[in-house]
């Protein structure tokens, strides 16, 4: 089983469902008054400028466009984004040899099935996060210049933060990146290069933390979606300045968490987390070639790239939200690192224990299924873990299709 993997095959039918049940979902969800993946695509700027409001007027002037309603036209961008994001996964991702723990962290149940194995999530403005991060990968390809993903993130990385202000916190994947692209040797040329790309989004994070809505503004902007659009201001467009960006949030989040909640999630890290932390344990940086890898270990790199997304756990209630956002990048990365050969290949302890139980198919496949399919985190610290998503997934689509078609 360290056999390479051959996984085109599996992959395109694993990506295929995804993208079925994707907009299944976001179909059933386009119309649900209680979901906070259509609520938080609700804030705009018409009661003047508040965080997360550009979403709100990207699907407004959509909806003018087509002359459809709001909720359609966030249907229509939701499904564009997350579709889009499922083909190019597979597109960047096909054709590798894949060894056994490559496979496990590839079809980790906190990445690519985590949003439908958990709908909440479904539609949150994070899958743009994904996007944009795997777009930048693709101008890291030889034949594009470092001028193109350099521009691309000096000028849409403040869009991305006017969308979804929390997007600053996962800067640093993109600085892996840049540093690669550019072949930043120095610390004081690694500083100067990415704080002259990441300026723009500095002042734009800066205005954004000092300019909140004011309830006035709040009312307005809740009445021009009542009176333009019949929509009314709930959940997250609710919450808009009832939970600030000024950290003030702590006891909304931790007033209900016990330390079993704390445990359970300390659990999903370490589970969820494993392969691909095997695979950067047992594998390191090929050369001393720029700034990263002349100055830190593979894992440790990662670790301190997972580290900014504590103030996520500190602050904000969605873990399993956060604990996906950080994995998806995380293992995007490094196939990113591993595709471009940056990184070794191999594993070094392919005599241990651990390998031979890997070798055998008797244990690793009901492994892989229990791993792969078996469990999810819920959306919030207190959900308790979800179980069988590649069961519940289908058998729910079913049941809703039949209650709203049939009964």
């Amino acid at each position: 089983m360290m056999n390479n993997i051959d996984l085109n095959k599996k992959l395109f039918i694993f990506i295929v469902f995804n993208i079925f049940f994707v907009i299944f979902y976001l179909f059933i969800k386009h119309s649900n008054n209680g979901d906070s993946s259509i609520s938080e695509w609700l804030i705009n700027y018409h009661g003047g400028f508040t965080r997360r409001g550009l979403g709100g007027e990207i699907n407004i002037l959509i909806s003018n466009i087509l002359n459809i309603s709001l909720r359609q036209s966030i249907f229509l961008f939701q499904s564009i984004i997350h579709v889009s994001y499922l083909i190019l996964i597979f597109k960047y991702l096909k054709n590798i040899k894949y060894n056994i723990f490559q496979v496990f962290a590839l079809f980790a149940p906190i990445f690519i099935l985590y949003p439908i194995a958990e709908i909440e999530v479904l539609g949150r403005k994070e899958i743009l996060l994904f996007l944009f991060f795997l777009t930048s990968i693709y101008f890291c390809e030889n034949k594009f210049s470092p001028k193109i993903l350099n521009y691309k993130i000096f000028f849409l990385f403040p869009i991305m933060c006017l969308i979804w202000e929390q997007s600053v916190l996962f800067a640093p994947y993109f600085s892996i990146l840049i540093i690669k692209k550019n072949n930043l040797l120095s610390f004081k040329e690694t500083l100067k290069k990415l704080f002259l790309i990441f300026s723009l989004s500095i002042i734009t994070f800066f205005i954004i933390f000092t300019s909140p809505l004011s309830d006035q503004g709040h009312e307005m902007m809740c009445s021009y979606l009542l009176n333009e659009f019949g929509e009314k201001c709930y959940m997250s467009a609710s919450l808009l300045i009832k939970n600030t960006i000024y950290f003030d949030t702590l006891e909304v989040v931790h007033g209900s968490a016990t330390y079993e909640h704390y445990l359970r999630y300390l659990l999903i890290f370490l589970i969820g987390f494993l392969p691909l932390n095997i695979l950067l344990f047992q594998n390191s940086f090929i050369g001393r070639s720029n700034y990263i890898s002349k100055n830190f270990k593979l894992l440790g790199i990662f670790f301190i790239l997972y580290s900014p997304s504590i103030l996520l756990f500190i602050f904000g209630y969605d873990w399993g939200r956060w604990i996906n956002i950080t994995y998806s990048l995380s293992v995007l990365l490094y196939f990113y690192l591993l595709k471009n050969k940056f990184i070794t290949n191999y594993m070094i302890i392919q005599k241990s224990f651990l390998i031979k139980i890997f070798d055998k198919k008797k244990f690793v496949i009901p492994l892989f299924i229990i791993f792969a399919f078996g469990w999810n985190p819920k959306t919030v610290i207190t959900g308790d873990v979800g179980t069988k998503p590649i069961y519940q997934i289908p058998r729910k689509a079913i049941k809703i299709f039949y209650y709203n078609y049939f009964n």
